[in-house]
């Protein structure tokens, strides 16, 4: 055996021999204050399970229910805010005019449709909307090509045809954004004459053809007798919230060829959309 060895064995003999009380004075009171603060805590544990600490309050199911609620709306908000922001973001892009080109127009179609495409799906479209749109305004006229133009149009729409949701408007039937601003105000003020002011703004937004049609007292009075043929005990009061209810009406049930041929007409030989329209229109008065 080696001197290192047994030097070794013979420390490691003396440490193991040791009493505690030839310990640092420091050391022995770690080991003796860690087991009590472990047992205090299991003992609160045990006997207490989540109560709190001096000094805390706990917090009701009702609260911690509202406020989880509360961090819902403000992700809510911050989600539609930076929804708004990308659209905003997507629109300013696309209305810049590439370099070299002084209008809205880049002289290739296709790019130009899909500028406008954009430029509608910044607005809020869905992306089949503004495909849709697009497709239908450049088959209307060339200058609607031209995205910086239809956006002044666009903007002139929003402004002139308060409470009217422009973007479903426009979304439903894209031939609006053809209209003169001048004549939808004065159609927008004739209307106010037939139907309830308040609703005048909803029914041009599910009806966007109320704003080049030009017959509409000529509609309105076959769009009741329509209704009546085919629910006899309905009064012009009640046709007329059936319209207002239902404003596309006005440009189905009156060119309908079955109303040509007799006067009594059931439900069911009607298309049936124009099936659906009716029933849901008149659903207060026929329940």
């Amino acid at each position: 055996m080696t001197f290192s060895r047994a030097l070794t064995m013979t420390t490691c003999a003396a440490s193991s021999s040791r009493s505690p009380s030839s310990f640092p004075l420091a050391s022995r009171r770690r080991a003796s204050a860690t087991p009590r603060r472990r047992g205090a805590r299991a003992t609160r544990r045990a006997g207490n399970g989540d109560a709190p600490r001096d000094g805390e309050q706990r917090v009701s199911d009702e609260e911690l229910r509202e406020a989880i609620r509360e961090c819902r709306e403000l992700l809510e908000e911050a989600t539609r805010m930076a929804g708004e922001q990308a659209r905003a973001e997507l629109t300013a892009s696309f209305l810049r005019a590439p370099d070299g080109v002084e209008s809205g127009l880049t002289g290739n179609l296709a790019i130009d449709m899909a500028r406008v495409q954009l430029f509608f799906q910044g607005k809020g479209m869905r992306q089949w909307e503004a495909e849709r749109v697009s497709r239908t305004l450049v088959e209307i006229d060339s200058v609607y090509h031209d995205v910086e133009l239809l956006a002044v149009k666009y903007d002139r729409l929003v402004r002139t045809l308060p409470g009217v949701d422009v973007k479903s408007m426009v979304a439903t039937d894209a031939r609006v954004m053809a209209t003169d601003i001048g004549v939808n105000v004065e159609r927008m003020i004739a209307m106010a004459d037939v139907f309830p002011k308040g609703k005048v703004p909803s029914m041009i937004s599910e009806a966007p053809r109320l704003l080049y049609c030009d017959d509409l007292t000529e509609r309105v009075e076959r769009t009741i007798d329509c209704i009546k043929r085919v629910y006899p005990k309905e009064t012009d009061e009640s046709c007329m919230c059936a319209i207002i209810e239902e404003p596309t009406l006005l440009f189905e049930l009156p060119d309908l060829n079955v109303f040509k041929e007799r006067v009594r007409i059931d439900i069911a030989e009607l298309p049936m959309t124009t099936q659906e329209m009716l029933v849901f229109a008149t659903r207060n008065e026929n329940e």
